[in-house]
């Protein structure tokens, strides 16, 4: 089996600069206009305060999104041994191995893998770039492979006792 790779599509990093980039960019015009206009008191308090909020989440915006476009993103690994499954916060189980698989199932844009253990591991499409159907078949055909299954009428028969091909 080779080693399969999905990942988030990179214009979801890219966009998420660009966010931050304008965000940030708005936050600096926004403390010029307040530095020229002098405003004091309590109204200078809250634009400021206001202001540094903004600012504190375009540069959250600007620093996943970077994050993102570098490659460090959501993604699914799928090799021989099993998946790691880097799709997110509250995923369940991140490294599982083929032997422990017990079941795959769609649901919506998340794919269930339950694990041995009463366990689970969720990976959610929506962060990635593939169908979760898709995904699901490409699971359980890799799981398949490795307890050595093979698809009905695949086989070749053998002889046995004369009796056969």
């Amino acid at each position: 089996m080779s080693r399969t790779v999905y990942r988030a599509p990179i214009a979801l990093g890219v966009r998420g600069l660009g966010f931050g980039a304008v965000g940030l960019g708005a936050c600096v015009v926004g403390a010029t206009l307040i530095r020229a206009a002098d405003v004091d008191g309590p109204l200078g308090v809250v634009l400021w305060v206001t202001l540094g909020i903004l600012a504190a989440v375009a540069l959250v915006f600007f620093g996943t999104g970077t994050a993102r476009a570098a490659g460090l993103r959501s993604r699914l690994v799928l090799d021989e041994d099993g998946f790691l499954n880097a799709t997110g916060p509250g995923a369940g189980v991140r490294r599982v191995a083929w032997r422990d698989v017990r079941k795959v199932q769609a649901d919506g844009s998340v794919v269930s893998v339950d694990v041995a253990g009463s366990r689970q591991s969720l990976i959610r499409t929506s962060a990635l770039d593939v169908d979760p159907r898709e995904l699901a078949r490409e699971l359980r055909s890799r799981l398949n492979r490795n307890r050595g299954y093979t698809p009905l009428g695949s086989a070749q028969a053998e002889r046995v006792d004369g009796v056969g091909r």
